[in-house]
């Protein structure tokens, strides 16, 4: 195929598919599509597929390449981050402890050291650079980088930028620090983002230094664009120090390709991949901000992202059952059998054996598979563990059997936590994906195994393979229809796991009465006004009963399997930054003004003068960091909100800008 114009590249790496677009930005037209399984254990093949797909033969035609990924997200999802040491200089531990905001850091490696400034920028207790020494060498060995926040870092950053210079000549490692990338007040969100930040550094560069060795490999020479939480976009380089600001970036462009697939202005974004489920609302074709910086988890951040709802459930999610027919799917992504068994066709043969054998299979982990994906870089101290990486060399195992010939009984006595978070091995089990070649909805891989394997749960139970396959899509259709309610109504649910019962919690019985009406005397309906945009590869199996049970319609965009890709290629770049101007006093008496834009605080005599300051820092600091960031000519804009007239007004300035081509050869 040859092509008339240039042509964008977009390509979404996420936690199960890795999607790719070639998109014309003069039409806004897909020119073509691609679609690959992510090789988490080495990016570079399936980003090398894509672009084997899609640029092959023509790479002077792309002028631009933008990419998104999930993997920020999934890694802390799945608890797949690298060991951070958090250096924490003048927080007060016994408040931190009291409060429990220790479990927000995101690393058990938190230190609290000497060293304080006030709200005012003034410095209260100096830096005992003696005992970062003693805390560095302590703790180098044990960490891959090493994450600085300041108390008052926000007001002013000296603590920090000397900290990281003593820390940086001590270590191999990375360090970062918190005013790099916040100017928020909130002093626990900053040290728990510059820790995130610093944990996830290394997904990242893993995933850009595949990019560049294709764009080496295939003599590209334009701009690459990276996609933030918010939806905006940055130059590569920018993002590849801020990870953390690339959280969502994955549900960030599954919203607005969904809404630029679709064309529709109000509509709620569904995103089903392989990992997970994100939920986005698009109002008046425009994506919805989170009011407060992003939640991942358990972890409260600094950083500004779409308002987003994301779940581990996905067409790769296990799908976990017991002998008294319990079952829950998800969090956990797995291999799916179907996909192991076409893979290695040996495999096949060693699980018909296994079923033939046992004939009743009562629990999930009795069909699981290990593969192994990546060489150990050091090796376990525990001799079973070592012995579990010498047989899954010599190919799969399934895991009863190799417990059993290690000498365990259960998985956590051979370190299954670390195989899976350093990725060495690959867990295979039952998921979604398996149940959807029985039906015939998505069946690329091995259906006959799938079939054999739900037909032999379901004889346990005494049901049909069809009657089991019906009951799991029932847990993921209740369960997918919860999270559109609590995440648009903003409330949480009662038992929200609790599904195999009658609840007498009062929101729970409204719930199940509107999907499975049961009482003779009273009904309800939840209806959802708006419709809802199925994005992702397995969308059509997942959401088309969801849609039923709320009473709306479901939209299929053309190329809704590759909206995230889409996505990626038709968002700008846009830089925000914060400030104030607020009165400075001394006991009653109002001494001056304190105004300040970002990190920068400056005191003035005069109102109007620290407002002029305010407004001139922020606009210069916005316009210079977008052009930073990839874009050529900013427009910027700044609002003021004055909360006392004359004495305190809050500082809000944007730059936003189309990407610079200046790289396009």
């Amino acid at each position: 195929m040859t092509f008339q114009s240039e042509l964008f590249l977009g390509i979404d790496t996420g936690g199960t598919f890795t999607d790719g677009v070639l998109l014309d930005p003069v039409t806004r037209k897909v020119i073509k599509t691609a679609k690959v399984l992510t090789t988490h254990s080495n990016l570079s093949i399936c980003i090398s597929q894509i672009f084997e797909q899609l640029v092959a033969g023509e790479p002077a035609q792309i002028a631009l390449v933008s990419l998104s990924t999930t993997l920020a997200t999934n890694a802390i999802a799945e608890g797949k981050r690298k060991p951070v040491a958090l250096l924490l200089l003048g927080y007060d531990p016994v408040l931190v402890r009291q409060y429990n905001f220790h479990h927000q850091f995101g690393t058990p490696h938190y230190f609290f050291l000497q060293g304080k400034h006030g709200l005012d920028g003034k410095e209260q207790i100096p830096l005992d650079e003696a005992e970062i020494v003693r805390t560095v060498k302590e703790i180098d060995g044990k960490v891959e980088a090493f994450a600085i926040s300041s108390y008052a870092g926000s007001r002013n950053a000296a603590h920090e930028k000397r900290t990281g210079e003593v820390v940086d000549s001590l270590v191999n490692v990375p360090v970062v620090e918190a005013h790099h990338l916040s100017s928020q007040l909130d002093s626990i969100r900053r040290a728990t983002t510059v820790s995130l930040n610093a944990s996830l550094l290394s997904n990242t560069q893993e995933f850009l230094s595949a990019i560049s060795r294709m764009l080496e490999k295939h003599n590209l020479h334009c701009p690459v664009m990276m996609v933030r939480g918010d939806g905006s976009i940055v130059k590569a380089e920018y993002a590849r120090k801020r990870p953390v600001e690339i959280i969502h970036s994955g549900p960030a462009t599954s919203a607005i390709g969904g809404q630029f697939l679709s064309g529709a202005d109000t509509a709620l974004v569904i995103d089903i991949g392989g990992t997970t489920t994100d939920i986005a609302l698009v109002e008046n074709g425009k994506v919805h901000i989170e009011a407060n910086a992003a939640t991942i988890g358990p972890y409260r951040t600094c950083v500004r992202t779409i308002k987003v709802r994301s779940f581990g459930l996905g067409g790769d999610s296990l799908i976990r059952f017991d002998r008294s027919q319990n079952i829950n799917v998800g969090p956990e992504r797995v291999l799916p059998l179907s996909h192991l068994c076409a893979e290695y066709p040996e495999t096949k043969r060693v699980l018909i054996q296994w079923l033939h054998e046992k004939q009743i299979i009562h629990y999930y982990d009795r069909l699981e598979f290990w593969v192994l994906r990546r060489e150990l870089v050091h090796p376990f101290k525990d001799p079973r563990t070592q012995k579990v990486i010498q047989l899954l060399k010599e190919g799969p195992q399934l895991l009863p059997r190799l417990l059993k010939q290690v000498g365990a009984v259960s998985p956590v006595q051979v370190n299954v936590e670390d195989l899976v978070n350093q990725e060495i091995i690959e867990r295979a089990g039952l998921t979604p994906t398996d149940l959807f070649h029985v039906t015939g909805e998505f069946a690329p891989w091995d259906a006959e195994i799938a079939s054999l394997m739900i037909e032999t749960i379901a004889k346990n139970w005494g049901l049909s393979s069809e009657a089991f396959n019906q009951r799991v899509r029932t847990i993921i259709t209740h369960r997918i229809t919860a999270e559109v309610i609590q995440f648009l109504s903003g409330k949480t649910l009662s038992d929200p796991q609790l599904y195999s019962t009658r609840s007498n919690d009062l929101d729970r019985w409204l719930f199940e009465e509107s999907l499975q009406p049961a009482d003779t005397h009273l009904s309800c309906h939840i209806v959802l006004k708006d419709p809802i945009v199925g994005i992702g590869a397995p969308a059509k199996a997942f959401l088309t009963d969801v849609a039923r049970a709320l009473g709306t319609q479901v939209i299929f965009p053309e190329h809704y399997e590759v909206a995230n890709a889409v996505g990626t290629v038709v968002g700008n770049i846009m830089i925000r930054k914060e400030g104030e101007v607020i009165p400075v006093v001394n006991g009653a008496t109002i001494t001056g003004y304190s105004a300040r834009a970002s990190n920068l605080q400056r005191t003035f005599e005069k109102f109007e003068e620290a407002l002029i300051y305010a407004r001139k820092q922020l606009a210069d600091l916005v316009a210079a960091e977008a052009v930073n960031a990839g874009a050529r000519e900013p427009l910027v804009e700044c609002v003021e909100n004055e909360v006392l007239p004359g004495m305190i007004v809050q500082l809000s300035a944007w730059a936003v800008g189309k990407p610079g081509l200046e790289g396009h050869a």
